[in-house]
């Protein structure tokens, strides 16, 4: 039977001491960087842009110098006071909210773009599919969308009690889901798929992970 996290607060106060305590890179994705790059001759200043699960805005910056109308959100107050002064430093104009990845406080059709790295692993697979039909609401017609899933290959895989099919818990108390390639087919259901790259990737701290980087489209 599939789970929901139904516990939104033990949920932000798990991410709450995380950010506090644990170290995190302050480089933007590099996966995200080559989305962005791919699409830049679609892409012009001013466009509006949603972070989702911005954490302690490690790609802000670097989407907001590219000249995106840029909106970070996450469900750490901890880590939306990191990513404020993140970009205060910097000198940077930007826009946080307090937001759950499955009921974001935005209008259907706000974002020409929508991202969400390193977010979605986190939950459940029925919060992971309600996570994407949000994403996709927000975002506009003609939008873009990224968004990275854990594969059941990543080195992680197994490790923890098992909760439900390829989701454990790790030792914070998170789950983490990872995703089979029917799964990922799946998603076509609830998205339009332009793109899905299984990938390994190396990250600041941390062993390498297998993941999944989507890139969807949403027709007018």
């Amino acid at each position: 039977m599939e789970r929901l996290i139904s516990n939104h607060s033990d949920l932000r106060r798990i991410w709450d001491h995380t950010h506090q305590t644990k170290l995190a890179s302050e480089l933007p994705e590099e996966d995200l960087i080559a989305f962005i790059e791919q699409l830049q001759p679609r892409l012009h200043p001013g466009m509006p842009l949603l972070d989702v699960g911005c954490g302690r805005g490690r790609n802000l910056p670097y989407l907001s110098r590219l000249g995106f109308d840029v909106y970070g959100c996450d469900i750490s107050s901890v880590a939306l006071k990191l990513a404020q002064a993140r970009t205060q430093q910097t000198g940077l104009s930007l826009r946080f909210q307090a937001a759950e990845l499955t009921h974001l406080p935005f209008a259907s059709d706000s974002f020409a773009i929508v991202v969400c790295v390193h977010v979605l692993p986190y939950y459940f697979k029925a919060n992971i599919i309600e996570g994407v039909r949000e994403l996709w609401r927000v975002l506009q017609p003609k939008g873009w969308l990224y968004l990275d899933l854990l594969d059941c290959e990543d080195a992680e895989y197994g490790c923890g009690k098992r909760l439900e099919e390829h989701t454990f818990l790790d030792p914070d108390g998170v789950p983490i889901h990872f995703s089979s390639r029917q799964e990922i087919n799946e998603l076509s259901n609830y998205l339009t798929l332009q793109q899905a790259s299984r990938v390994e990737s190396k990250p600041a701290f941390g062993h390498s992970r297998v993941k999944w980087v989507l890139w969807a489209a949403k027709e007018e």
